[in-house]
C-alpha cells in the first residue's frame, strides 16, 4: 500500500511538470532576467527599479546581478517588486558621489534619430542579447531640471551620465521592449491636436491589448485627459489579463475614483492637522469654497507655486478656504513641517502619513502640485492657478458668492 501511494505521488509531480507550456525552474513569486551583453566585459551589473508606491519615485529598489563571464548577467527580481516596474535602469557602476556622475546601460532606438531607451522586462521573453556600439558621455548641469533618483534618500540634481549604448537583437516579433521603442509617444497627449492623439491611441491599444508596457504607459497617463469617457474607451481594449496587472487594476481604480469624485461629490476625510496632530476634516466650512492643494515636502514645482497661493489667500481671504494636504510619508514629514514654518504658510496644513495611496486615489492627485475647488454643495472641480483661465474663473466664482 505504501508502495503504490509513493508511486502515484511521484506520478502526479511528472504529469503535473508535464503540460503544454515551458517548464518553469524560478522559485514561486520570483522573475529570473537574464542580459546577454556582448561586446564589453562588466565587473559587476546592477538593475534599479523605481516603485510608484509609496508615492511619486520615493521608493528606490537595487539589484546585483550575477555573471561568471562579465557578459551574461542574470537578476532574481521577487514579484512583488516586478509587478509595479515599467521599466528598470540598468547600472554598472554605483552612483559616484564625488563626481555626480551616474553609469549606465542604454539601448538604442529602432532609427538612428532616436533617443535611448531603458530595459523592458518582458516575461514571454525574458532573455534579452544586445551588442555594445558605443559610449555616450554627458556633461550635467545642475539646476537645468534633471534629477535622478540614486536610492531610496537621495535624489542628484544635473547629474552627469556615461552611457554605454547597446542594440538590442531581436529575435522575436513585438517583444515589450521593441513595443516601447515603437510608441515611444504612447503616454504624451498632444494637447493641440487631442482627437487625433486619442485616436493614435486607441488603434494602437487595440493592436496589443495584451502589452504590460502600454497598460503601464496609460497608467502615467491616465489623469491628462480632457474627458474621461476618452481614458475608459482606451482601458477598455486592453485584455481582461492586463487589466488584472498591477498597472491595469490601478487604472481601473483610477477611472471608478475619477467618476466619484466628480460626480457624487467631495468626500470629506478627517487627517491630522500638521501642526496641533488633531484629526480634522479636509471641508472646515462648508458654506464657503475650498481650494484644497496636494503637495509635498520633495515637490520643488510645488514650492515655485507658493508665492502665487499666498497671493490668492491675500486676494480672497475671508471669502475662500484653503488647505493644504501634505502626500509626505514618516520619513520625510518633517521636512514637510519645517517647510510650513520657513514660508510662514497661513492656511491650514493636513498630512497622509500612512495613508498617502488612498488619498492620492481618491482625489485624482496622482501627480503633484494638483488643486481641486470644493463648491459649498461638495461638487468639485480640477484647477491650477498657473493657468491664467483658471484663476481668472477662481476669483470670479468666489467674489461673486454671497
Amino acid at each position: 500500500m505504501k508502495i503504490k501511494i509513493v508511486y502515484y505521488f511521484i506520478l502526479a509531480i511528472i504529469l503535473t511538470s508535464c503540460g503544454n507550456g515551458p517548464l518553469k525552474t524560478e522559485l514561486p513569486g520570483i522573475q529570473k532576467i537574464t542580459l546577454q551583453l556582448n561586446g564589453k566585459k562588466y565587473d559587476e551589473l546592477y538593475l534599479k527599479a523605481m516603485l510608484p508606491v509609496p508615492s511619486h519615485f520615493l521608493n528606490v529598489k537595487i539589484f546585483a546581478g550575477q555573471s561568471e563571464d562579465g557578459h551574461t548577467w542574470t537578476f532574481t527580481i521577487p514579484d512583488s517588486i516586478n509587478k509595479m516596474v515599467d521599466n528598470y535602469s540598468i547600472l554598472t557602476q554605483p552612483f559616484d558621489f564625488k563626481t555626480n556622475t551616474s553609469y549606465t546601460i542604454k539601448f538604442a532606438g529602432l532609427s538612428k534619430n532616436e533617443q535611448f531607451f531603458s530595459y523592458i522586462y518582458d516575461e514571454k521573453n525574458p532573455i534579452l542579447e544586445a551588442t555594445y556600439t558605443e559610449t555616450n558621455q554627458v556633461k550635467g548641469v545642475p539646476g537645468q531640471g534633471y534629477f535622478i533618483s540614486v536610492n531610496d534618500t537621495f535624489s542628484s540634481d544635473g547629474p552627469s551620465l556615461s552611457r554605454d549604448i547597446f542594440s538590442v537583437n531581436f529575435k522575436a516579433k513585438d517583444t515589450e521592449m521593441e513595443l516601447s521603442m515603437k510608441f515611444r509617444e504612447f503616454p504624451f497627449i498632444d494637447m493641440d491636436h487631442y482627437d487625433i492623439s486619442i485616436a493614435k491611441k486607441d488603434s494602437i491599444s487595440k493592436l496589443y491589448p495584451n502589452s504590460k508596457y502600454l497598460m503601464s504607459r496609460f497608467y502615467w497617463m491616465r489623469s491628462s485627459f480632457k474627458n474621461m469617457d476618452d481614458a475608459k474607451k482606451i482601458y477598455a481594449n486592453f485584455s481582461k489579463e492586463n487589466k488584472s496587472t498591477w498597472f491595469g487594476e490601478e487604472s481601473g481604480n483610477f477611472i471608478a475614483n475619477y467618476k466619484k469624485l466628480y460626480s457624487s461629490g467631495f468626500e470629506n476625510v478627517l487627517l491630522k492637522n500638521s501642526d496641533t496632530e488633531i484629526s480634522e476634516p479636509i471641508i472646515r466650512d462648508s458654506t464657503k469654497f475650498t481650494l484644497v492643494i496636494f503637495s509635498a515636502s520633495w515637490c520643488s514645482p510645488c514650492h515655485k507655486i507658493i508665492p502665487e497661493l499666498m497671493d490668492v489667500y491675500k486676494d480672497l481671504n475671508g471669502k475662500l478656504e484653503m488647505v493644504y494636504i501634505s502626500l509626505d510619508q514618516s520619513k520625510t514629514v518633517n521636512d514637510w513641517k519645517k517647510l510650513i514654518k520657513e514660508k510662514s504658510i497661513p492656511w491650514r496644513s493636513l498630512l497622509t502619513v500612512g495613508r498617502v495611496k488612498e488619498i492620492e486615489d481618491k482625489y485624482d492627485a496622482g501627480s503633484i502640485p494638483h488643486m481641486l475647488l470644493v463648491y459649498p454643495d461638495k461638487s468639485v472641480k480640477k484647477i491650477d492657478i498657473r493657468d491664467i483661465d483658471d484663476k481668472k474663473m477662481l476669483y470670479q466664482l468666489v467674489k461673486n458668492e454671497k
